[in-house]
């Protein structure tokens, strides 16, 4: 797992808007192709959607976020947020 490889991604779909239309368009070669490159797993995480094993394995947060701001591989904010809050329940702040 390099944290560093999807951070890095997650950082550039904010910058470069061919890389979100790419993303878009055939998402799996997009992910294949990226430099640096991403382990299969890494990749099986992503195309799932799974912020929250990502977010378990030490991703940046606000990085995986950016990937539901622009509706990339099938995130939305709500869903980001459901799998977020999923992967550390132990975290998350309830009323009194």
């Amino acid at each position: 797992m390099s944290v560093y490889a999807i951070n890095k991604l997650c950082r550039r779909v904010v910058q470069e808007p061919e890389l979100r239309r790419a993303l878009s368009d055939a998402p799996e070669e997009t992910l294949r192709a990226a430099r640096p490159p991403l382990s299969d797993s890494e990749i099986e995480l992503l195309l799932a959607g799974d912020v929250g094993a990502l977010a378990r394995l030490g991703t940046n947060h606000f990085l995986l976020h950016q990937l539901a701001r622009w509706g990339l591989l099938g995130l939305d904010l709500p869903t980001h947020g459901e799998r977020i809050r999923a992967a550390f329940p132990d975290q998350v702040l309830r009323s009194p």
